[in-house]
């Protein structure tokens, strides 16, 4: 199954190959939905239209599992600051895809109000809010997002559990542009 997957992401590579050097940037980011870490590459179509491929891991009872994330990011705002460009406010979804198993939550861990607090499934989908500001001298960037699961924006309205830790999760990322 990991050729396959390898086949994919060649594939994706090969498509976006006619891009320019400097919409190419190197992402490794502590991640919350998308793993504890994640390491990937992100290729912007447009100024203002991106797409993320990363590979991200958590651990589940001493165990690391794997999945893979997809990100696609709308940024309406390009902010000139100086030399260095800011996006202010992004939005976008998200796909995760489980590598380990056939289901993305193997097991709830224990911080979880119960055992099966989240439905088995290898493949979830969520929503994404953020802002980049990219330092243009260095190539570097940086970012921040708030992620809500699929279930967790169901959850909200469905659960008299208000606390935000079950429904919405933060990543900080660095990034090098090509």
């Amino acid at each position: 199954m990991f050729n396959y997957k390898a086949l994919i992401v060649g594939m994706m590579m090969f498509f976006f190959s006619s891009a320019q050097a400097d919409e190419w940037r190197a992402v490794v980011e502590r991640s919350g939905f998308l793993g504890t870490f994640a390491a990937g590459a992100s290729y912007e179509l447009e100024p203002e239209h991106a797409v993320d491929l990363s590979l991200g891991g958590y651990s589940v009872d001493d165990e690391i599992l794997y999945q893979a994330n997809f990100i696609y990011r709308y940024s309406r705002w390009n902010t000139s600051v100086g030399p260095d460009v800011w996006r202010p406010l992004q939005f976008g979804f998200f796909l995760v895809y489980a590598l380990n198993s056939d289901r993305y939550f193997i097991e709830s861990p224990d911080k979880y109000p119960y055992p099966e607090y989240y439905d088995f499934t290898a493949l979830r989908y969520g929503f994404e809010f953020g802002t980049t500001y990219t330092f243009m001298r260095t190539h570097i960037g940086l970012a921040y997002h708030l992620r809500i699961f699929d279930n967790g924006a169901i959850a909200v309205f469905n659960n008299s559990n208000r606390d935000l830790q079950y429904y919405i999760s933060s990543g900080v990322s660095v990034q090098y542009l090509f």
